[in-house]
């Protein structure tokens, strides 16, 4: 299981960059890298339309989230999580959010109004800590 995730201080800016310009809807996207042992090594962040375009759920344009998994795997990489913004809320999973995470392995990202936390479901939900390089 995921305990921490490693992530560049660019690719945490380019997420609240996607905070701030969506408000008052949610952004998401996905973070390609790596995992290796209980780490996911992000290398990077790469925003994804918001099909749904509301403020309290998302969904990752199908196309675009195909292409993005397409390139991570054609350069070696995976899709290691996803990253969804909370902007008129907290860094902390909805209701809506932890009936997904229970079909998914990965990190969930969220940046919330009062920061960024990280994820990953396993019998509930777990927080990952978050390493900025």
């Amino acid at each position: 299981m995921i305990n921490e995730i490693k992530i560049s201080k660019k690719d945490i800016e380019l997420i609240q960059v996607e905070l701030e310009s969506n408000k008052p809807y949610e952004a998401c996207g996905v973070l390609i890298g790596t995992i290796s042992g209980g780490t996911a090594h992000v290398e990077k962040a790469l925003p994804v339309t918001n099909v749904k375009r509301t403020r309290t759920s998302f969904e990752l344009d199908p196309k675009e989230h195909y292409n993005a998994w397409n390139e991570a795997e054609k350069s070696g990489k995976e899709i290691v999580g996803v990253y969804h913004t909370h902007p008129v809320s907290s860094a902390v999973p909805s209701l809506w959010d932890r009936e997904t995470m229970q079909n998914d392995t990965s990190v969930w990202l969220i940046a919330g109004a009062d920061g960024m936390r990280a994820y990953v479901w396993g019998n509930g939900i777990k927080a990952v800590k978050i390493i900025q390089y």
